[in-house]
């Protein structure tokens, strides 16, 4: 008796929604029929549930019943669907507050007294998921759904099953429709209540009764799976040979058609079965590092902070002193375990990869390189160090002659520092200059490179520039001087 009154007391927040919700919401309800939109309400969101997608959004179910709304009632000039809509979802969430009914146990016979104890469910909750808020149904709106109470879902749907089977064999393949519909719904029930579960124990290990009731259910269902899945292939081998008769083959489509939607909820069910102890274990690992227990025991306002105020200072200095140290712990060096040091020790090694640097492109380096002699300068110069290549001359001619054609240039020192660079760099390049170590200028060019310097411990004596006083000529004409110096040194002896 007590299971029918549960299920009886399962309507109760439909009733309200007819009784009490409805009436002053501000639309005409007699035109609606409310009771329906709830049970279509419970369906859409099961469904969802046990699909791949695990959760539906109360937008999109405000959506679904305003348009089963609107083709109740399309002649409402008030046009209210959507306020329908949500009056019927607001009714079954009950602001996310289980509805609760009390059931009277009678007095026994001499007993003065009578116990009632408290029977608290809801049908559909609210929970956070990676999309946003979700609504999912509870076991509550799953037995509704699958109008069965205190059933065993699995076997219900191997019963189903049979029946499909002894009414196909009969020829009776509208019902055989009508029975495989209910077999699949039961396996999308069965599959939304895991799912439910498994997400219970991620939320809280404690919702779930995994010391007791869970792991024998888990069991029972694993164990029914096989015979599931093989009494699915034998009605769709039915199903194909019934179809053979053209007079049932467009039913016997759609009676495979159903059988396989409910195989692959069962596939999907043993899915969720395989992922339920690694579920329970994984939330039993985090969870029981965060007892939540004493925080709920706790009322901080009304049993801690409350009483504190009012106390003496030497009690409430004790007080404020426990609980700064508890909210304000000391630093502790951070402790690394086993595995974080394996991991450090034995990663693979990283090398920095280098990029090849940057070429600097001359033709993006702005303006062109040119000879910044002046011309006039140039011009001289080539001049006076022309000479040299015909007559050897040394470096403290060369600026002798630069000083006498100072009044040719604009920049006389600019032309002494010119005949000087040109005499350091005759003797420092002594490899056969290439055309980008000349000069611009293509006759000052012909000129240096015409040249050889030689050093023979002679010192300069000039105003501006000191060091050796360099002996410039062409190579021949140098080779002539060693020639003739070696012949006097032989004569000499």
């Amino acid at each position: 008796m007590h299971a029918r009154w549960q299920a009886l007391q399962l309507l109760q927040p439909v009733f309200e929604l007819v009784n009490r919700a409805a009436p002053r919401a501000g639309f005409d309800h007699r035109r609606y029929d409310l009771p329906q939109l709830a049970l279509r309400l419970i369906d859409f969101v099961v469904l969802n549930q046990a699909s791949m997608e695990g959760s539906v959004s109360p937008g999109a179910i405000v959506d679904h019943l305003m348009l089963a709304a609107r083709r109740m009632s399309p002649d409402d000039d008030n046009r209210p669907w959507a306020k329908v809509a949500k009056v019927v979802l607001n009714t079954l969430l009950n602001d996310g507050r289980p509805h609760e009914v009390f059931w009277r146990e009678p007095a026994a016979d001499g007993e003065q007294w009578s116990e009632a104890v408290a029977y608290r469910f809801q049908l559909l909750t609210l929970t956070e998921e990676v999309e946003g808020i979700a609504v999912k149904a509870t076991d509550p709106a799953i037995l509704v759904f699958l109008q069965a109470l205190n059933t065993n879902l699995a076997d219900q749907a191997l019963a189903l099953k049979i029946m499909v089977e002894i009414q196909m064999n009969s020829g009776e393949f509208d019902k055989a429709l009508a029975t495989a519909k209910q077999a699949t719904r039961t396996a999308q029930g069965l599959s939304a209540s895991l799912r439910e579960k498994l997400d219970d124990t991620r939320r809280d290990i404690r919702s779930v009764d995994w010391a007791g009731e869970m792991p024998g259910w888990l069991e029972n269902v694993l164990e029914k799976v096989g015979q599931q899945l093989d009494k699915d292939r034998q009605l769709r081998d039915l199903a194909r040979r019934a179809g053979e008769d053209p007079a049932a083959a467009e039913v016997c489509r759609l009676i495979e058609e159903t059988v396989a939607r409910g195989q692959d909820v069962w596939v999907r069910l043993e899915l969720y079965l395989q992922q339920a102890i690694p579920v329970f274990l994984a939330a039993q690992e985090v969870q029981r590092f965060q007892p939540r227990g004493l925080a709920a025991a706790i009322d901080l306002g009304e049993q801690v902070l409350a009483p504190i105020l009012v106390a003496d200072d030497p009690e409430f200095e004790m007080v404020a002193g426990i609980l700064i140290a508890g909210v304000s712990p000391p630093r502790v060096t951070p402790q690394w375990g086993l595995d974080d040091l394996l991991k450090q020790l034995l990663r693979e090694p990283t090398a920095r990869e280098m990029r090849d640097p940057d070429v600097d492109d001359p033709g993006e380096l702005g303006e062109e390189a040119h000879d910044s002699v002046p011309d006039d300068i140039a011009a001289c110069a080539t001049e006076i160090l022309s000479a040299a290549a015909h007559t050897p001359v040394r470096l403290s001619g060369l600026l002798a002659a630069g000083r006498e054609a100072a009044d040719r240039v604009e920049q006389p020192v600019r032309l002494l520092d010119v005949l000087w660079g040109a005499a350091l760099y005759v003797v420092v390049n002594t490899s056969e200059l290439t055309a980008d170590e000349l000069p611009a200028r293509p006759d000052l060019a012909a000129a240096v490179a015409a040249l050889a310097a030689v050093d023979d411990d002679t010192m300069l004596v000039d105003p501006r520039f000191s060091g050796p006083d360099l002996l410039l000529a062409t190579p021949a004409a140098l080779d002539r001087i060693d020639a003739v110096s070696a012949g006097d040194l032989m004569g000499a002896e």
